[in-house]
């Protein structure tokens, strides 16, 4: 493990996402995790890394191979992967951990790297009351829908969730409606969220407060401080060119994700 002290914040890569061409998008992924190969001490995927991902017992959705590859070359050399799944793709189970080695996480997760602590999640849904968006969740997350989606031919399944992602991205980005989706510091339900957490873990904690909260979801990069202590950084997501973070012990750097080949 020499050399490796760096720790990578990844999100929103939305990997087979339509309207881009997904062999350019998972290079630029898989150049990334190389170069972490190198001199990662840990990689964080904060969700969203696949635009839809539903697992079967034995089925996963096609494509992604090299991705796949690469991150199980990283975990294989040493190196640990936490993913937290993001709304896209929700339905992570048993895959990752099993046949890749990593560490699959619900949000919101506190861990201490290089004696400075991270407060990490995608950033869906934290700091969000509203009855309808409360009820969307509940059914992503309900068991027995899960278990009655996993009886649909995976060929319609798949079908579905894909057309439900181009719908949701397609929402998001709606002139009208995006600014429900972009970074607006103290008015964002997460920044309020970042706060009320971070005085529940001083009083829990003394003296030991969060340095860092890093979250993707809201496609639009951020970067601010709270009251509470700390800084929250957001990520954005790689279909619109994208970000991501790096730790190397003393200083969190934000980086412009890899470039196509020849750009």
């Amino acid at each position: 493990m020499a050399g490796r002290n760096r720790y990578y914040f990844i999100s929103d890569v939305h990997l087979g996402v339509c309207g881009c061409d997904p062999r350019e998008l998972e290079d630029r992924f898989v150049s990334l995790l190389a170069r972490a190969r190198d001199d990662a001490a840990g990689v964080f995927l904060l969700g969203d890394i696949f635009d839809f991902w539903y697992e079967y017992r034995y089925v996963i959705p096609r494509g992604h191979t090299r991705a796949l590859g690469a991150l199980a070359a990283l975990t294989d050399s040493g190196v640990p992967v936490w993913f937290f799944p993001g709304n896209h793709d929700v339905w992570a189970y048993s895959y990752f951990e099993r046949e890749l080695g990593i560490k699959v996480v619900r949000e919101p997760y506190v861990t201490e790297l290089a004696g400075r602590r991270f407060c990490l999640g995608h950033g869906d849904g934290l700091g969000r009351n509203e009855p309808g968006f409360r009820l969307i969740r509940w059914m992503f997350h309900n068991r027995v829908l899960q278990v009655l989606f996993s009886a649909i031919h995976p060929r319609w399944a798949f079908g579905l969730g894909y057309a439900w992602a181009s719908h949701s991205r397609k929402v998001k980005n709606a002139p009208e409606r995006s600014s429900l989706y972009r970074f607006r510091g103290e008015e964002e339900p997460l920044y309020r969220f970042a706060d009320s957490f971070g005085r529940q873990w001083n009083s829990e904690h003394p003296g030991k407060g969060i340095d860092y909260y890093i979250f993707g979801h809201y496609h639009t990069p951020g970067e601010i401080g709270i009251p509470s202590g700390g800084r929250m950084v957001i990520l954005g997501c790689w279909v619109d060119g994208g970000e991501y973070a790096v730790f190397d012990g003393e200083r969190l750097e934000i980086s412009a994700a890899p470039r196509p080949a020849g750009t």
